[in-house]
C-alpha cells in the first residue's frame, strides 16, 4: 500500500504474522500482523520501521469499510484498531474524491520524527486499486483459530 502526496510518502507492507501457526500462542495472539512503513520525508529522509500492530480482523474491517464508502452507503470511513499505531481515515469529498489519513507512529527510530502522517487523494480507480491489493492480503493473511 502506497500512500503519498507532493512532499512525502508512505509505503506499508504486511508482512508476516507476529506469530507462527504452530506457536503456544492464543489464537488471538497468533492473529497480529507484523506492519512495515517506510516513510519518505520531504526532507529526502527514509525511515523505516516494523511493528506487530495490526489483527487480521482489523485487515477485514479496513477492507469492508473502503468498500463501503466506495459503494457511496457511507460518505466515511474511521479506523478503531486496538494498538493506535496505525490510523486510517478515509471519506468522499463533493467532487466524488477520496480522502485518506494515514498516520504511522514511528516508535524505536532514532529519527526526530515521531509519526509518518500522509493525507492524500485518490480517484475512484485508485481506490479500487487499493481495496484489491487489501482483498489479497486478507486471502494471505487469514484469521486463524
Amino acid at each position: 500500500m502506497l500512500f503519498r502526496n507532493e512532499a512525502v510518502n508512505l509505503k506499508l507492507e504486511i508482512v508476516s504474522y507476529e506469530f507462527s501457526s504452530s506457536a503456544g500462542a492464543s489464537s488471538e495472539d497468533r492473529n497480529w500482523l507484523v506492519l512495515r512503513a517506510t516513510y519518505t520525508h520531504d526532507d529526502g529522509r527514509v525511515i523505516r520501521e516494523s511493528i506487530s500492530c495490526l489483527s487480521t480482523g482489523e485487515l477485514q474491517e479496513l477492507t469492508a469499510g473502503l468498500k463501503v464508502l466506495r459503494s457511496g452507503i457511507r460518505d466515511r470511513w474511521d479506523s478503531e484498531f486496538i494498538e493506535p499505531v496505525f490510523l486510517f481515515s478515509a471519506y468522499r469529498d463533493e467532487e466524488e474524491r477520496y480522502i485518506i489519513n494515514v498516520s504511522f507512529l514511528l516508535q524505536n527510530t532514532m529519527e526526530d520524527i515521531d509519526c509518518a502522517d500522509v493525507d492524500c487523494v485518490m480517484t475512484e480507480a485508485e481506490l479500487s486499486a487499493l481495496i484489491e491489493e487489501l482483498d489479497a492480503l486478507c486471502k494471505k493473511f487469514p484469521q486463524r483459530d
